[in-house]
């Protein structure tokens, strides 16, 4: 089985997708609307299989979800299956401040309201998780000890640094924690390329637009201007030259030379650097092109992807 249906209304959409993202990346299954249910098939049905094959229904839960019946019909069906919440089918994960009426306020929630994305990751992965909430460390003593005013050390004090005299420490990444950061890049790239394909076929009849999963860290894109050929590219996983990075390839190009590279900063383990970046394409003037966040490396890729189309 699934581990997680995520159930949410198009008003948050973003939230149901970082959701399912995250708890892919920490090796939970899920179906959500916006990835699994593909045009020409029957939503209903979709809706209906995937609350019978997932384990546990995840409630994005905003003042629209509440105000919805399609997600009412959605809850309801893993409420019915354990409404005494003890496989705790229905886990509700409240993205936007509101308050739930009848049976919703008995079930506890998890709440990423108004936290930043680190803290709203923790929180949403420890309150998934099925064991006790017990800290990995011993709580400080509460009691009046710890009020008790320490006298004060009669001798010369030396001096204490003051904030900031130390410059912040830098670990080098490990290889696991290179690989780990690389996929999540390429999946951030591969979501971008899949959403937009689609939204340029909504937009413009003339084009059409063919997505390839060679495999889970490669992929191929074209897109068609009245049915002519006009963007071409692969990316993938490469591991040459001794080393592993995002490889670019666009165009008639063949075999497995790159156009681009794109390697974890040197500086810092939370940002690509583009390596053959050299001033020849628009989109590279919107960034930083040796720190680029997996965002600003998939829409960079994206803008020399489509870049054809504009001449």
């Amino acid at each position: 089985m699934t581990d997680f249906f995520v159930s949410y209304t198009n008003a948050d959409r973003e939230w149901a997708e970082w959701i399912a993202f995250v708890l892919e990346e920490a090796g939970f299954s899920t179906i959500i609307q916006a990835w699994d249910f593909r045009p020409g098939s029957n939503f209903v049905l979709e809706m209906h299989r995937a609350a019978e094959s997932a384990s546990r229904t995840i409630m994005v839960l905003s003042p629209d979800y509440l105000n919805s019946k399609m997600a009412a019909s959605e809850w309801a069906s893993a409420f019915a299956l354990d409404p005494q919440g003890l496989e705790r089918r229905l886990v509700p994960v409240m993205v936007r401040s509101c308050e739930p009426k009848g049976l919703l306020p008995t079930i506890v929630q998890i709440r990423v309201v108004n936290l930043d994305e680190d803290t709203a990751r923790t929180v949403l992965l420890a309150g998934v998780e099925k064991a006790r909430a017990k800290p990995s460390a011993r709580p400080s003593f509460p009691g009046s000890m710890g009020n008790v005013q320490q006298k004060t050390f009669p001798g010369r004090s030396e001096p204490s640094a003051r904030p900031g005299a130390i410059p912040k420490l830098r670990r080098p990444w490990s290889d696991l924690e290179k690989k780990k950061f690389l996929k999540s890049g390429l999946q951030e790239i591969r979501h971008l390329f899949q959403i937009n394909m689609e939204q340029c076929e909504r937009e413009e009849p003339r084009l059409a637009s063919d997505f390839t999963a060679i495999s889970e860290v490669d992929f191929s894109a074209e897109i068609y201007l009245d049915g002519k050929c006009r963007c071409r590219c692969r990316i993938w996983l490469a591991n040459e030259i001794g080393s592993e990075f995002i490889a670019f390839q666009e165009g008639n190009t063949t075999g497995n030379a790159m156009n681009e590279m794109l390697y974890p900063s040197s500086d810092d383990g939370e940002n690509f650097s583009a390596t053959l970046a050299m001033g020849f394409h628009g989109s590279e003037n919107k960034f930083d092109m040796k720190r680029l966040s997996s965002k600003d490396a998939a829409e960079y890729l994206w803008g020399r992807f489509v870049y054809p189309l504009s001449y």
